[in-house]
């Protein structure tokens, strides 16, 4: 899973359950839409205003038509639920993103190097 180079969407992933999405990236899920169609395929991308990138998916609309599609991107607004599989552990998914974004954030290690935050100067 890449980790976002924005500072700004770091931070949204960091305080929130989106990195949970991210975190199974590569899994085969379902992802319930707002319209009451379904979207189930492999998860390729999660950024952190929940926008999802699927890969051979099969689309059903909310008529029940079944449509295979090699991909399919969507909108943040547009998702109800996302089917966490039973095999993920969540703490332990959830753990390792933000290890991966405070890798990202100290890449200096803490307390050497830049920092990405800086400290303000006090007059």
């Amino acid at each position: 899973m890449e980790i976002s180079h924005s500072v700004k969407e770091r931070t949204i992933a960091e305080n929130s359950l989106v990195i949970l999405l991210q975190g199974i990236h590569g899994y085969v899920t379902t992802v319930d839409l707002r319209d009451e169609s379904t979207a189930l395929g492999r998860i390729t991308n999660v950024d952190a205003f929940m926008n999802i990138r699927l890969a051979e998916v099969t689309f059903t609309d909310r008529q029940g038509r079944v449509s295979q599609l090699d991909d399919l991107f969507v909108t943040g607004r547009n998702v109800r639920y996302v089917h966490i599989p039973d095999e993920v552990d969540i703490k332990a998914t959830v753990e390792k993103q933000l290890q991966l974004i405070h890798k990202v954030r100290y890449f200096g290690g803490r307390d050497k190097g830049r920092k990405e935050f800086p400290s303000a100067r006090h007059k």
